[in-house]
């Protein structure tokens, strides 16, 4: 009945006829949809969380998907049935593959971390992921959550190609369908915006090498002060066709990349798009479609990151009413390793504002139609 609900009602809203090819109400966390990634990597951009399966960070409960980070050194060590404890992360070796079994990093520098080398993060989250489970390049996505509230927690639910058909981030691309600072009152220093719960970001990222992303020509925010984006639910959608991939947030249209879209641009293509590029630069999508790199299959990524050290969390704000007790405890000119300490270091300061389920992504469902 809920499969033929969703699919009348759709076709009733958007006037034009959708079937549902895949979903997850989350009456379990299915292994055959999900994946758990495992890694102490701390991504691109230098976060400051180790992704585990640990039963604390990812569980489903009524329905709904909860994605909730915690402190390391208070997560039950599997080895001694105890927490980790804070001497671990001084004095311990997190060894992910004796753990939990296997690490989907394949540098063997991300799966195993050692507290004499100073680098075990000292947060845990989880990041879970369709790669070859499902994956789709075509359709209309829906996601309805609630993102979390807390310092500097970086939610994120998005998608990254299934095969890089055009190489490494972020020549094959990645679609960010919805991102959120988690901090209640965090603001640019300088113009007074606010930049935390109230404000979700969505935008694609492609370029033709890691130095050259394109992002900022694809983005677009909007600002909630009434419902803001962690302490109400809303409806991520995207709709993805050879011409455009659009966003709609609670049924609004936001974006669309490429705008106008590909049939009414004669002869569009992302590399010119993107120009001007560094001397030298080849085209990675040259004699691909016009839609290259997003002409692909993708699979969905859902996380919830601690920090980082990339940027997108800046250094010029004010947190809390510009307490300086309350400000951001590191610096993004850091490496990922003494910013995390600095992180570790003040966490009587903003651990207080991860409270209990609050601090949790909760997804109700994921769902991808076809167009009939």
């Amino acid at each position: 009945m809920k499969l033929f609900l969703a699919f009348v009602l759709l076709g009733v809203a958007f006037g034009q006829e959708w079937n549902l090819i895949w979903e997850d109400d989350f009456d379990s966390l299915d292994p055959t949809k999900w994946e758990h990634e495992v890694t102490a990597w701390g991504g691109g951009n230098g976060e400051f969380q180790v992704y585990t399966p640990d039963s604390e960070n990812s569980y489903v409960r009524d329905g709904m998907l909860f994605i909730k980070p915690t402190l390391l050194p208070e997560n039950i060590n599997p080895a001694t049935g105890e927490p980790f404890g804070e001497a671990f992360l001084y004095e311990g070796t997190l060894d992910l593959e004796e753990l939990y079994g296997y690490c989907t990093d394949e540098d063997p520098n991300n799966c195993r971390r050692t507290g004499q080398d100073a680098n075990i993060q000292p947060t845990m989250s989880a990041r879970l992921r369709t790669y070859q489970r499902f994956s789709f390049g075509r359709g209309r996505a829906e996601i309805r959550a609630k993102m979390p509230r807390g310092d500097w927690l970086w939610p994120a639910m998005w998608l990254l190609p299934e095969d890089w058909v055009y190489g490494g981030w972020p020549m094959s691309g990645e679609i960010d369908i919805v991102e959120i600072i988690g901090n209640e009152d965090l603001k640019f220093a300088d113009s007074g915006e606010d930049i935390g719960i109230q404000k979700m970001g969505s935008t694609t990222h492609w370029g033709a090498s890691p130095e050259q992303n394109r992002y900022y020509l694809t983005l677009a925010h909007r600002m909630n002060y009434e419902q803001d984006f962690s302490n109400y639910f809303h409806d991520y959608v995207i709709e993805w066709d050879e011409n455009s991939i659009r966003w709609y947030l609670d049924g609004e249209f936001i974006l669309s990349v490429p705008d106008p879209p590909v049939n009414e641009q004669p002869g569009f293509n992302f590399f010119d798009f993107g120009s001007p590029w560094s001397e030298g630069t080849s085209n990675p999508w040259q004699g691909a479609s016009p839609m290259a790199p997003f002409d692909q299959d993708f699979h969905f990524i859902l996380n919830v990151a601690v920090g980082g050290v990339g940027g997108y969390i800046p250094d010029n704000v004010i947190n809390r009413g510009n307490n300086d007790l309350y400000g951001k405890p590191w610096s993004n000119s850091e490496s990922q390793i003494d910013a995390m300490w600095r992180l570790w270091g003040t966490r009587d300061r903003w651990h207080w504002t991860w409270e209990g389920e609050d601090a949790a992504m909760q997804v109700d469902y994921v769902r991808v139609y076809e167009q009939a």
